[in-house]
């Protein structure tokens, strides 16, 4: 009788320990101690001993589906741990298991990220199960999570094919939900933002390219039942050849300004403050910079980089309704260079089998270890 009590006892133990864990996992969110941010380049020892080094309280990674889910383990551990709040962004290429995943069969020029497909019920279903799976290996470490690269560019960065942009933001809003969903089941506090580009009112050269002016407010209409945030791009409009931003040409203060960036973030912040754009519970959305790079490819680089950040950090750091600013990138990356641009806190080492192995530290560094 006294073993059948003890063994009773141990599996009570068990299930009250997996509950509490359950539990846990259910709710959620690292609350972030300061809003300074930093996009991983690799998770080598030395870039994760960079994070704490420069002092950074947020992280972003990049996780694509043709990637192993368990990729960033290592990050993810070393935010759990150290108290720093984990921001991941999900992105679609081929060379996933599923190819249902993908909206189109083989590879368009191009482009660069596709949309997540839920025009067929393979493809929702093949998403469903991704978003599951992922949203369950990251609950108790991911706090923010990133559907999709900048979805206002639907010719290079969420390309489903060719279609208008209320079909397109149909398309969207279906697959945000999906995330959306099986992401808040796995933890209840976690945050789902929807990206994009800098460009708020400049129309491209191809009609797939929606300003966000006109974009978000379709968006908003989808998926207002849900606590969505904004994860915004505020690169300077130069900015593969200029650190500078506080001196932009054609940048304005009010609607109908071509671009929103760290010169006028107000304009943003204003204007999710409006009654129709307030979530559920009638707060302003949350709000995240998840991407801004300032070069050092120009003359005088790394000191004109270190003063832009700065500049940058501070505006961000003053504006209550900004939550993290993510500096892109770590190291600078070869694509990048090849554009023109170098927004790394530290020089790419050429000579390395792999890329973005850092070499040298720039100015910026210090500078940005400096902020709080």
């Amino acid at each position: 009788m006294r073993k059948t009590w003890k063994k009773a006892a141990q599996i009570l133990t068990a299930s009250v320990l997996a509950l509490s864990m359950t539990m846990t996992s259910f709710g959620f969110y690292q609350e972030p101690q300061s809003k300074k941010g930093l996009l991983i380049s690799g998770q080598d020892r030395e870039h994760l001993k960079d994070i704490t080094d420069l002092g950074c309280k947020q992280v972003v990674c990049n996780l694509a589906s043709y990637q192993n889910v368990n990729s960033f383990d290592p990050l993810a551990q070393k935010c759990r741990s150290e108290g720093i709040t984990m921001t991941m962004i999900l992105l679609n290429g081929f060379g996933a298991s599923d190819p249902n995943l993908l909206p189109v069969s083989s590879p368009v020029e191009g482009v660069g990220n596709y949309a997540f497909n839920t025009t067929t019920e393979a493809g929702e279903a093949a998403v469903r199960s991704y978003a599951r799976k992922v949203a369950s290996h990251y609950a108790s470490t991911v706090s923010n999570w990133v559907i999709g690269n900048e979805v206002n560019d639907a010719i290079a960065w969420d390309y489903s094919g060719v279609m208008d942009m209320d079909e397109h933001a149909v398309q969207y809003a279906k697959a945000f939900r999906v995330f959306y969903e099986e992401i808040k089941k796995a933890n209840s506090e976690a945050r789902v933002f929807i990206p994009f580009d800098m460009r708020w009112n400049a129309r491209g050269t191809d009609p797939a390219y929606y300003t966000v002016k006109e974009y978000l407010p379709k968006l908003n209409e989808l998926l207002k039942d849900t606590d969505y945030g904004i994860a915004w791009h505020a690169y300077p409009v130069h900015f593969f050849t200029k650190p500078e931003f506080l001196d932009d040409d054609g940048i304005s203060f009010d609607l109908d300004t071509p671009n929103i960036n760290m010169k006028n973030m107000n304009i943003l912040t204003d204007y999710m403050q409006n009654e129709d754009m307030l979530s559920p519970n009638g707060q302003v959305r949350h709000l995240i910079l998840t991407e801004q790079g300032f070069t050092s490819a120009c003359e005088n680089g790394e000191e004109r980089q270190a003063e832009a950040i700065r500049a940058a950090y501070e505006i961000a750091k003053e504006n209550p309704y900004i939550e993290g600013f993510y500096l892109s990138r770590q190291v600078d990356a070869a694509s990048q260079e090849a554009a023109g641009g170098a927004f790394g806190l530290w020089t790419r080492n050429p000579d390395a089998d792999r890329d973005e192995i850092p070499l040298a530290k720039k100015k910026a560094w210090s500078v940005y270890q400096s902020l709080q």
